[in-house]
């Protein structure tokens, strides 16, 4: 069955601190900057060759003006100059990038709390953490699959046997046989919680979930952890978790 467990009585998530990270910046494309330096000395090369056809035909007794020419000699200068000190800003930034895929390496088979109200389904199970800032009248919750269908759906009540919901952060874990379906390995579920306090009024939740990082991905905008089928930057990682204790069976007789 469901198991919705009171582990602390704090009203929020946010006060929990941990392992923060940052997330990474994208990846490093140079090859715009290098076809734009490639044509920044194609227009060079072409000007000195018109200014030196130019000064081998001019008329001795009418020499041309050449002022116009060096001035724009010196801006062609400039910009290649300018496109040089990009590249090398590009190479800065490309080495950084690959510092930041070697950290995420090190993210894989590492339990992460991520702020979000969904989660993947791993290890049998699907997990959140959630707080519930006062006292609740009513607590129901309803956890959906990525096609929007209810998948679980259940309330909380007072475990002392009061009326109202105490206030402070639970953990929900879901088995498989608490959902309507067998649920597949690393699919993504999400969790609503719907709270109201004694006047009727609606109540916000803080969730959290952690998930185990089982892989990571790499495109030109930057690198992504991946949990399952959950993808998400290393900036959204709130902290890194030990991994859970599995219970080592009391021996019979």
């Amino acid at each position: 069955m469901a198991i919705i467990t009171q582990i602390s009585n704090a009203t929020t998530l946010s006060g929990i601190t941990g392992t923060k990270v940052t997330s990474s910046t994208g990846v490093a494309n140079n090859n715009g900057d290098t076809a734009a330096k490639d044509k920044a000395k194609e227009l060079k090369n072409q000007f000195l060759s018109i200014l030196l056809t130019q000064m081998q035909h001019q008329n001795p007794l009418d020499p041309m003006d050449t002022k116009e020419f060096t001035a724009q000699l010196t801006q062609f200068s400039a910009l290649e100059q300018q496109i040089d000190t990009n590249t090398k800003l590009d190479g800065v930034l490309g080495a950084l990038t690959k510092s930041g895929i070697s950290e995420a390496f090190g993210y894989i088979d590492q339990y992460v709390e991520l702020k979000t109200n969904s989660t993947a389904f791993q290890d049998g199970s699907a997990d959140w953490t959630y707080a519930i800032p006062e006292n609740a009248k009513s607590v129901a919750i309803s956890v959906t699959d990525s096609t929007g269908k209810v998948v679980y759906s259940g309330s909380m009540t007072n475990a002392g046997g009061g009326t109202d919901i105490t206030a402070g952060t639970y953990n929900l874990s879901l088995a498989d046989a608490d959902l309507t379906r067998a649920a597949k390995d690393g699919e993504v579920f999400k969790i609503n919680i719907t709270a109201k306090n004694s006047e009727n009024k609606a109540i916000t939740a803080d969730i959290n979930t952690a998930v185990k990082v089982d892989s990571i991905q790499s495109d030109s905008k930057g690198t992504y952890l991946q949990a399952g089928g959950m993808v998400f930057a290393m900036g959204d990682v709130r902290k890194i978790l030990k991994a859970p204790v599995t219970p080592t069976p009391t021996p019979t007789a």
